[in-house]
């Protein structure tokens, strides 16, 4: 019997995604290599936990390979000694590291989230910054770039026990060899978080920290890597016991094996040539983008971008990071408000506005549809009155940029899917 409930609720789901313009910059278009769950049978329902050829429940041969073929795409993708494909998403990935190497109490060095940290990173709420001392690290509040003599000398003071880097609103090129010599300097362990550039990583346009020694990996799978939700810890065959006993049973049971199949999936994409081109665009367009805002007057976080995402300066204007995430949304574009450096606004409203190109990339934007999409989001932010005169017109110059027939869009086949599935309903 189907459930017309959630069919219907699913249904608006496609819709208001599909009749959207997304420019959230932690959210991708998958292929539908990956995407299709519902042709891998079994894989759906059978779950079991444990670490490969150590598993507790019966009949899990077939599962320990799928899982192995998993882990070997991931090293053979980002060359890691160790690969750990289980954790369910970065954060988890990251908090498995953690519990890898520190110990209660001890001090872990990250980036403030105000400056682009991420939550994991240890924000005061997250259980992180119970479980550990941070001590932050934050961006010249000039230039908003990283001031590596500044967190050296922190990391003198406080002798952390890990070092994190890697972020989720730095929109520039990370120095990792750099981060790799301050820990071993101060006897610290390096966690490099790629969860937002683990594709341009993939792809040889951003600097690999699997090449630093001594070096943890994580990272998520659903952004630039262009999967479904999952994560990833690649490690030195040193700690591999430390963090595969951190994942299981430190943090996680049971794992699904729909999740690897997909992650391998997404692994085996990452390593084809044209996964570079798609990753080369990303970047190509990020920082077309960047280029035509800052032309059409924004101010934006570093004066531009190196990777997949930008950061929009809302101090000099009138509006606030929500209230310019809301007019893109009355638009049908989607985007965050962000928290900056020394931040005047509180986080719920915030001075920033997060860009990124990943999905409209995905769905197949070249640089025409970028000039358009950026002259859009120009009039909208600029516009002093934001009336429904205003909005309808821009709307519609959405729409059709949204409409547009692209052959590589990502998407094209479930948004045929979904028109048939809303006549059905």
């Amino acid at each position: 019997m189907r459930d017309l409930e959630l069919a219907r609720l699913l249904h608006r789901e496609d819709r208001h995604y599909l009749e959207s313009i997304d420019l959230i910059a932690a959210s991708n278009a998958p292929i539908a290599a990956v995407r299709d769950n519902h042709t891998w049978g079994v894989a759906q329902f059978r779950s079991a936990e444990g670490h490969v050829g150590r598993k507790p429940y019966a009949g899990t041969s077939i599962f320990d390979e799928v899982e192995r073929i998993t882990a070997q795409r991931a090293r053979a993708v980002f060359g890691g000694e160790h690969a750990n494909v289980q954790p369910a998403s970065g954060s988890l990935a990251n908090l498995a590291a953690y519990r890898a190497l520190l110990r209660p109490g001890d001090t872990l060095l990250s980036m403030a989230v105000t400056s682009g940290g991420h939550l994991s990173h240890g924000h005061p709420k997250h259980i992180a910054s119970e479980l550990y001392r941070v001590v932050p690290y934050s961006v010249d509040p000039e230039t908003g770039l990283l001031p590596y003599d500044d967190i050296r000398e922190i990391a003198e003071r406080e002798r952390p026990r890990v070092i994190v880097a890697g972020y989720s609103a730095y929109p520039r090129a990370v120095d990792f060899a750099l981060f790799g010599e301050v820990a071993r300097d101060v006897g610290a362990t390096l966690v490099a978080d790629i969860s937002h550039i683990a594709g341009l990583v993939a792809a040889g346009l951003h600097a690999n920290p699997c090449a630093q020694p001594e070096t943890v990996v994580t990272t998520s799978v659903e952004k630039t890597l262009r999967g479904t939700r999952g994560g990833i810890v690649l490690c030195p065959e040193s700690l591999r016991t430390r963090i595969d006993s951190a994942i299981f049973p430190g943090l996680q049971s049971s794992v699904g094996m729909a999740g690897l199949v997909s992650l391998a999936a997404t692994l085996q994409d990452a390593a084809t040539p044209a996964f570079r081109v798609y990753q080369e665009r990303v970047v190509a367009n990020a920082r077309l983008l960047a280029g035509l805002l800052l032309d059409g007057g924004l101010d934006l976080v570093t004066g531009g971008t190196d990777t997949h995402l930008l950061v929009v300066d809302l101090t000099r204007t009138p509006l606030t990071g929500r209230e310019a995430e809301g007019r893109l949304q009355d638009l049908g574009i989607l985007s965050n408000r962000n928290m900056l450096p020394a931040d005047p606004r509180p986080p719920f409203v915030a001075s920033g506005l997060r860009l990124g190109t990943p999905t409209i990339t995905s769905r197949g934007f070249d640089e025409d549809d970028v000039r358009e999409l950026a002259d859009i989001v120009l009039v909208a932010l600029r516009a002093r009155d934001w009336d429904a005169p205003q909005i309808t017109l821009l709307r519609k110059r959405a729409d059709a940029l949204r409409t547009r027939p692209r052959p590589d869009d990502a998407l094209g086949d479930l948004a045929a899917s979904a028109a048939a599935a809303g006549d059905e309903l």
